[in-house]
C-alpha cells in the first residue's frame, strides 16, 4: 500500500524480467533485476515505486502472451489480492488491453483469499472434465 501511495503521481522505468520455462513447463518470472534499481538512490522514491509497479505489470503481459503462442488464449483474468492494488490492476489492465487481451477482474467474487475456494473448484471441475 505504501508503495502504491508513493507511486500514484510518477512514473518510472519498466525494469524488464526474465522469463523462462522451468521443468514442469510453467513460465516463471525473475524478479531479481527489480532489486537494483529499488536500491537505486538516483531515482526518487516515487519513481522506484512506480517502475515497481509498472515492471509487475509488464510481467504479467509477458507471461500472458506466452501463454497465448502456446495456447491461443485471448482473455486473461485477474485474481488474488494483489490486485486490489489500483495501480498494478490499472496498469496490468492497460497493457494487456493494448496487447490484444481481454482483461477482466471480478465482479462477484473477491480478489482476495475470500475467493481462494471458489478457485479451487472451479480447478477441480475443469480436472474433473477435460
Amino acid at each position: 500500500m505504501r508503495l502504491e501511495a508513493h507511486a500514484a503521481a510518477s512514473a518510472g522505468p519498466v525494469v524488464e524480467l526474465p522469463l523462462r520455462r522451468d521443468a514442469d513447463g510453467l513460465w516463471r518470472t525473475d524478479w531479481a533485476p527489480l532489486l537494483p534499481m529499488l536500491g537505486n538512490d538516483a531515482l526518487s522514491a516515487a519513481e522506484r515505486a512506480a517502475s515497481f509497479h509498472l515492471s509487475l505489470a509488464q510481467a504479467l503481459v509477458d507471461q500472458a502472451s506466452q501463454l497465448r503462442e502456446q495456447t491461443g488464449v485471448q482473455s486473461v483474468g485477474l485474481t488474488g489480492g494483489v490486485l486490489q492494488n489500483r495501480l498494478l490492476a490499472e496498469a496490468a489492465i492497460e497493457r494487456l488491453e493494448s496487447a490484444g487481451f481481454k482483461a477482466h477482474l471480478p465482479r462477484r467474487v473477491p480478489v482476495n483469499d475470500a475467493g481462494l475456494s471458489f478457485g479451487q473448484i472451479i480447478e477441480f471441475l475443469h480436472r474433473s472434465n477435460p
